[in-house]
């Protein structure tokens, strides 16, 4: 009786762990194609994008900083904390966490909704943007979403 007992939870242990782990890095985003959960526009410069993970695994994806940063301080992901957010490195095209990004506003960014604002990687890859000049720096991403 305690073997059958013993065994069936090992066989609960093995089949628990066997599940599939929930992906919470950044997915594909399809230029051209996706649309952004805000505006439904269609998403087409890589530049300016932008998406979390929601707490199902699904990715929420944006054409535009400002658009995602609008969308969850207007509460569009429903209460729901997001697992991950990222926004695109404006100068290398590499998805950063938001957390860690340095944000600069400038109108001559011309984002697709007209937020004008770009992420980077780093301060010095900020400073060292043509669009330093005449821009300013918009706080970290808790500041946008504000």
């Amino acid at each position: 009786m305690k073997t059958r007992y013993l065994l069936a939870i090992f066989l609960f242990i093995g089949l628990a762990s066997c599940k599939d782990k929930m992906d919470t890095g950044p997915h594909v985003i399809h230029y051209g194609e996706d649309v952004c959960e805000r505006c439904k526009m269609i998403i087409s410069d890589k530049r300016f994008a932008a998406q979390f993970i929601n707490q199902k695994g699904e990715s929420v994806k944006f054409d535009d900083v400002g658009c995602m940063a609008d969308y969850l301080k207007e509460g569009g992901n429903r209460g729901e904390k997001p697992l991950t957010i990222y926004v695109t490195d404006f100068a290398a095209g590499q998805w950063l966490d938001a957390g860690k990004a340095f944000y600069l506003l400038n109108p001559e960014l011309r984002s697709p909704m007209g937020y004008n604002i770009a992420a980077f990687g780093s301060e010095d890859e900020m400073n060292g943007s043509t669009f330093r000049e005449g821009g300013k720096e918009a706080g970290g991403f808790d500041t946008l979403t504000k």
